[in-house]
């Protein structure tokens, strides 16, 4: 048998030598893939460590890291000297299309599920070149930033930044009216006809700041969605980056088939 440390021509290993993020970041992924897969229920029990290690092209002290991530999620149970079990999935996963434009609040409670709002901050901040460049306003620009952490079931289950020009929302106005999204705070406003948005989304590893709002480690893999939403007027009315933790979310598209006349 191949050492699992040896090179071999698993798909899965050349894969992950070919990404620059963590080891353990990428093996998590791997894993992710092998319990969504169908291969496994919840209840069965999962190959030992050496033969899952070598599944997965990786070594058996990264599979481990891997693992005690997901027995902290509640993925997995091991049990000393038995072996691993994969468990039932959790219950609050938010599924959702990107087709329409609406708030991760709304989202949340369609679902009949309470959101809450935590670690708020609104404040005036001079453009970074960065956000400048994102919202179309010279650096310097006063904006308007909001920060806070999302909460489900006692969860975090996101992290959000919003900013805007201050011309369109002042810092005393967004105070006055927020009910815990900028979005629907935008929606309900008179006057201000809003559009559509461009939205990327992406893997990230969470930094020092990101993990610690999440009450994740630093390095665990989120979902970063990048919004610009647009004013039917062309004008960018705010940029805004959602970290959400894949655990609690998934998004889908629906495309169309286009048929040809």
């Amino acid at each position: 048998m191949t050492p699992p440390s040896s090179e071999t021509t698993s798909p899965t290993r050349t894969k992950l030598r070919l990404d620059n993020r963590p080891l353990y970041v990428r093996a998590e992924e791997a894993l992710i893939a092998l319990l969504e897969s169908g291969v496994y229920q919840p209840g069965d029990q999962l190959p030992p460590e050496p033969e899952l290690a070598q599944q997965l092209g990786i070594s058996r002290s990264t599979l481990r890291e891997a693992m005690r991530t997901f027995e902290e999620r509640g993925w997995i149970t091991r049990r000393q000297g038995v072996g691993t079990f994969v468990n039932e999935p959790s219950p609050l996963i938010i599924d959702s299309g990107l087709e329409t434009l609406e708030s991760v609040d709304t989202l949340v409670r369609r679902r009949g599920i309470t959101i809450q709002t935590r670690n708020l901050e609104i404040e005036e901040k001079p453009a970074s070149r960065d956000l400048a460049h994102s919202l179309g306003v010279a650096p310097g620009t006063p904006l308007t930033v909001v920060t806070r952490t999302k909460v489900a079931a006692g969860r975090p289950v996101a992290y959000m930044i919003d900013a805007l020009p201050a011309a369109i929302v002042s810092v005393e106005d967004m105070q006055a009216g927020f009910q815990g999204s900028v979005l629907d705070y935008l929606l309900e406003r008179s006057g201000l006809a809003l559009a559509h948005a461009r939205a990327d989304i992406l893997p990230v590893c969470a930094d020092e700041d990101q993990s610690a709002h999440l009450d994740i480690e630093p390095g665990t893999v989120l979902l970063l969605l990048e919004e610009t939403l647009y004013a039917a007027t062309g004008e960018i009315v705010s940029f805004s980056r959602n970290y959400f933790v894949p655990e609690f979310f998934k998004f889908h598209v629906v495309r169309r088939v286009e048929r040809k006349t």
